[in-house]
């Protein structure tokens, strides 16, 4: 072979070579892209279910307190209701000792 042959047919390899390794790191640079957006969607879903517990945990919070409320306004008519049938029966029980 003439050296003018070896060198083209050097120039081939080197191109082939050159361009695998441009290949290559194209590769990586897409898989270190999709692994980034990987671990971004993994961060974005547990920063989702982190406010979602939390949000279920202060409507869990609102809730015991509304029904701590209207216990408590249950037992409020509950006692003023009791107080008024005992006024009643006082004041029935006072009429029927005046009438005997």
């Amino acid at each position: 072979m003439s050296s003018a042959a070896t060198t083209l047919n050097d120039l081939r390899v080197s191109a082939r070579l050159e361009t695998l390794l441009l290949l290559r790191e194209e590769t990586e640079r897409k898989a270190e892209a999709h692994r980034k957006e990987k671990e971004h969607r993994r961060r974005d879903k547990n920063a989702a279910r982190e406010e979602r517990i939390l949000a279920e945990k202060a409507e869990a919070e609102e809730r015991r307190r509304q029904d701590k409320l209207e216990m408590e306004e249950r037992f409020r008519r509950e006692r003023e209701d009791t107080r008024a049938r005992t006024q009643e029966l006082v004041m029935l029980i006072v009429a029927l000792t005046k009438k005997a």
